[in-house]
């Protein structure tokens, strides 16, 4: 049985402290965490072109009150968001327990997208963190952008945390988080194949369709040896005996990681500790397994000692 864990997926959200997040990750026996940077802009709900899209998305979902969602979605983003020298703080003060991953929004202009990949280089940390739902943008309209940061990522060695399936609130609705969907990257992981690419969730994440877009993860990955998956918020996939069959039958487990995306499951009622609980007790993975998902793996990922 494992007894060493690393969550690969957990967000450092504004109020909280460092004893909260260590006392949390004490208490589930998490030795290491990568911190998850957003970042989320409330002014993004101000351009013309994002305006036009939550319109008609809306629209398609039977939703007319676009104004009213909009300012919703402004206090969501603001509340979500999590700067980069945020985390690198949190790294500076206990680098033995957390590893830093940056965000940077690349439906943005290509100035901004080079001043914070400046930053994250200066702040010196791990990887970069993208949510296509939350920063409104697709791999395909952005593909400038996304080239920059992944020769970036291949010359300097950062991994690539990328969000898919559904998100909270309005994003719930897969039709609202398409943009999410793992088949837009499958261009640019194979046009960087040196750079390594965790599909957050699996592709899995849906409160609405739960396995949503799994199987596009999961023929990513089978095409695509740089491409690793965590199981955040999903870790039914390695407690179902389909699921798990599935997964064994296309990637195996040598490239999926523990993450518990904590505090984002159950509103911070979800504890990590119960995650990893949960992946212990799982009947239908082997103890070989578990200690890959929940650390062997990520130590091989992220250059860790053992």
């Amino acid at each position: 049985m494992a007894e060493k864990v690393v969550d690969v997926h957990l967000h450092p959200f504004t109020l909280m402290t460092d004893d909260h997040l260590l006392t949390e990750m004490d208490k589930a026996g998490v030795d290491v965490a990568v911190l998850l940077a957003l970042d989320v802009d409330p002014n993004d709900l101000d351009r013309p072109n994002i305006i036009e899209m939550i319109h008609n998305r809306l629209l398609d979902m039977y939703f007319f009150d676009v104004k009213k969602v909009i300012e919703e979605l402004k206090v969501f983003l603001e509340l979500a968001r999590i700067d980069n020298e945020q985390v690198a703080g949190f790294v500076k003060r206990h680098p033995d327990r957390f590893v830093g991953f940056g965000s940077i929004d690349l439906s943005k202009s290509r100035a901004y997208v080079e001043e914070k990949i400046r930053e994250i280089d200066r702040l010196n940390l791990k990887g970069i963190k993208l949510i296509p739902t939350l920063q409104f943008f697709n791999p395909v309209t952005v593909k400038k952008n996304m080239e920059k940061l992944f020769e970036y990522c291949e010359k300097k060695g950062k991994i690539i945390t990328y969000h898919t399936g559904c998100d909270p609130y309005i994003w719930e609705q897969p039709h609202f988080s398409q943009d999410a969907n793992p088949k837009y990257l499958k261009s640019i992981v194979q046009d960087f194949e040196k750079v390594k690419v965790i599909v957050a969730h699996m592709g899995c994440y849906s409160a609405k369709v739960p396995g949503v877009w799994m199987d596009e993860a999961l023929e990513l990955g089978k095409e695509n040896e740089n491409v690793w998956f965590d199981i955040a918020a999903v870790p039914y996939v390695v407690t179902y005996r389909k699921l798990v069959d599935k997964v064994r039958r296309t990637v195996g487990f040598d490239r999926v990681l523990f993450g518990s995306d904590y505090p984002s499951v159950g509103g911070g009622v979800v504890s990590i500790e119960s995650m990893v609980a949960e992946i212990k007790g799982s009947k239908h993975i082997t103890e070989e397994e578990k200690e890959k998902i929940l650390c062997l793996n990520a130590v091989k990922l992220l250059g860790l000692s053992p």
